[in-house]
């Protein structure tokens, strides 16, 4: 059955979050001397590390936004030896510098241009509320569409099934009928069968591996997944 509505996640599915991150990292390394005490990439796989495991205490509900933001710095610091008395202003810096990095994944905006064309679009995301109004902003998002959830607005995080509910009523289409088109294995694939929506799993920049996943469709590349919607097969 064709979808009737397609919702896609941003980051690391439209959006380049992976590479904006790593650009932004390295500038700041570049520019407090302190991290310089590790070699870039220490600190890139200890900070990714650090900010993986406090994303999914916040998403679990464990920890507050705040705490996220104000200890993973700190912490990754922490953890390598590197006094962290400036660790808020290296936070609040990188978030300027990432905003700077922000790039299309290859293929996603012209694949959207003709999706939204064929079908009624919306955006499902995770990140804080005014970080992602800045990309929706910056990525001129409400061409395609102005359905857009943020989950900091629905308090919770997914997988949970309110965010896809909300998503549903707020699109007027059963369940059944949706299509979601996401990066995350746990919080797009896994929470959007568990809502009972058909998924389609984006793997170009994932480093996890899954055996016998539950998505309905797998791509590497938009012209992938634009073929598959338009009954082409692959």
């Amino acid at each position: 059955m064709k979808p009737e509505f397609i919702f896609f996640d941003i980051d690391n599915t439209l959006l380049d979050h992976s590479s904006a991150e790593a650009s932004a990292q390295r500038e700041i390394y570049s520019q407090f001397t302190e991290l310089q005490q590790v070699a870039v990439d220490e600190w890139l796989d200890s900070y990714k590390e650090i900010n993986n495991g406090l994303w999914l205490q916040y998403q679990n509900g464990a920890i507050g936004r705040e705490q996220l933001q104000r200890t993973r710095f700190e912490e990754t610091m922490a953890s390598l030896g590197i006094l962290s008395e400036r660790s808020d202003e290296i936070g609040k810096r990188y978030m300027e510098v990432y905003r700077e990095y922000w790039c299309w994944i290859d293929g996603a905006e012209e694949a959207l241009e003709e999706i939204s064309g064929r079908y009624p679009v919306g955006f499902i995301t995770n990140g804080f509320l005014e970080t992602q109004h800045k990309k929706i902003e910056q990525m001129e998002l409400t061409r395609f569409s102005n359905l857009f959830i943020i989950s900091e607005e629905i308090g919770v995080m997914k997988p949970h099934q309110k965010v896809f509910d909300t998503a549903a009523e707020k699109a007027g289409k059963l369940h059944e009928s949706i299509l979601y088109v996401g990066d995350s294995y746990s919080s797009d694939i896994i929470g959007g069968k568990n809502a009972g929506w058909k998924t389609a799993w984006f793997t170009a920049l994932i480093e996890e591996t899954i055996e016998n996943s539950t998505a309905d469709f797998c791509f590497e590349e938009y012209p992938v997944l634009v073929n598959f919607l338009n009954g082409v097969k692959v």
